[in-house]
């Protein structure tokens, strides 16, 4: 949804004839909403950290875990552009899509093994 917002398309740019005003409608529809669900998501965690500041402490810890892989991810990343790209895709284009590629296969080995230890944990006991 952010994609399609970010992307500047207009009713008149849209490859739709039979839509007219609806697809800017819903376009202003989609920011409304976007705005919304961040403000009650940012509300709702500045709520709980006052309510209870004990677990701030694991939610920093994960929020720090988070951050941390996304670093080694960008670090990781290589900024070449194959000749056949070259036209469209800048070097910072490449390396944020790199850091992406890094950080889901990162997020997806420590996600498999999480479950892997813990059914060998529930198994051994």
């Amino acid at each position: 949804m952010i994609m399609t917002m970010s992307s500047g398309l207009t009713p008149e740019q849209s490859d739709c004839t039979d839509c007219g005003a609806a697809v800017g409608s819903f376009l202003g529809l989609s920011y409304i909403l976007l705005v919304l669900a961040v403000v009650a998501a940012l509300g709702g965690s500045v709520m709980q950290a006052i309510m209870n500041p004990g677990k701030l402490k694991g939610s920093l810890i994960g929020l720090g875990g988070m951050i941390l892989v996304f670093v080694i991810s960008y670090v990781l990343a290589d900024a070449t552009v194959e000749p056949y790209y070259a036209s469209d895709i800048t070097e910072t284009a490449s390396k944020l899509s790199g850091a992406g590629l890094y950080a889901f296969y990162i997020l997806f080995v420590l996600a498999v093994l999480s479950i892997a230890s813990s059914s060998l944990t529930r198994f051994i006991k």
